[in-house]
């Protein structure tokens, strides 16, 4: 039996905000989490303007058309967790963090990432779609598929969400020694000219490549009758969320101590060049 104190978690909706102010915020509330300063949290945001994010490690030499971002007003950060580059467009973002012993996720990185999904799982399912868990198999890529491999979306991870094999949301995951955040992107719509024009590939033809994409990828709105937007899809996002985990949400807002911490990633990082471009 779990304990009420680790059902109730602080909701935060902070609307559209650029992509510098969103990852420093992520990270505050995960220094903030693992110091006991701040209470299990999920937020849902949004990017304005359109940004494009690299995982913590990956290069941006050969990766990221930056004319076409400075051409297309979409912005380059770097996130504090690994995985390779998203274009934030046409989507609802969430994270979630936590202390790393909350007894409501299992101790390791899987399990915890198997507990996340099985939320979103629910909210698909809710709107009538068919969307699975998955389980990645060995497999040796094409020299096609290597030439689009900056795409974090062509590259499901353990747990992450497919519908008829097609790639609907990524995550990705940071721990300390104490909390850990995991952020996710679920594409309301997907356009895959943009993110061709965005990002650099080794070889190959444009429209082979779009081709692809479309036959990797899909979106939220592509599998629905009707349309969806930010808000609305936003809403079942937090009900999936408080169903899957049994939580009680309570609205809140930033304290002074992740302000300040948001402040200094700010500065140090998200807004440097130096993290950015390296």
């Amino acid at each position: 039996m779990i304990s009420e104190q680790f059902r109730i978690w602080r909701l935060l909706i902070t609307g559209f905000l650029n992509a510098f102010e969103n990852m420093a915020i992520d990270e505050a509330i995960l220094k903030a989490c693992s110091i006991g300063k701040s209470p299990p949290t999920i937020r849902v945001y949004g990017w304005r303007p359109h940004a494009i994010s690299l995982g913590y490690s990956q290069k941006i030499k050969d990766t990221i058309n930056r004319e076409a971002c400075e051409r297309l007003e979409v912005d380059i950060v770097r996130r504090p967790t690994g995985g390779r580059a998203v274009l934030h467009d046409e989507e609802s973002t969430y994270s979630l963090i936590s202390p790393i012993d909350n007894p409501l996720f299992p101790p390791n990185i899987l399990g915890s990432y198997q507990k996340i999904s099985s939320c979103l799982i629910w909210v698909f399912k809710r709107l009538g779609i068919e969307a699975q868990m998955v389980i990645p198999k060995e497999e040796i890529k094409s020299p096609f598929e290597r030439r689009v491999d900056p795409i974090c979306f062509l590259s499901p991870s353990w747990y992450e969400i497919t519908v008829n094999s097609r790639k609907i949301c990524g995550s990705a995951q940071r721990r300390s020694d104490a909390a850990f955040l995991q952020h996710g992107s679920i594409l309301l719509k997907f356009d895959p000219m943009k993110l061709t024009e965005i990002l650099s590939f080794k070889e190959g033809n444009r429209t082979e490549i779009i081709d692809y994409l479309r036959t990797k990828i899909t979106s939220v709105n592509e599998q629905l009758s009707r349309s969806i937007g930010f808000f609305e899809f936003n809403e079942m996002l937090t009900e999936g969320f408080k169903q899957g985990l049994d939580l009680e949400l309570k609205e809140g807002e930033l304290s002074p101590e992740e302000h300040r911490l948001k402040k200094e990633y700010l500065e140090k990082r998200y807004l440097n060049p130096s993290w950015n471009y390296r």
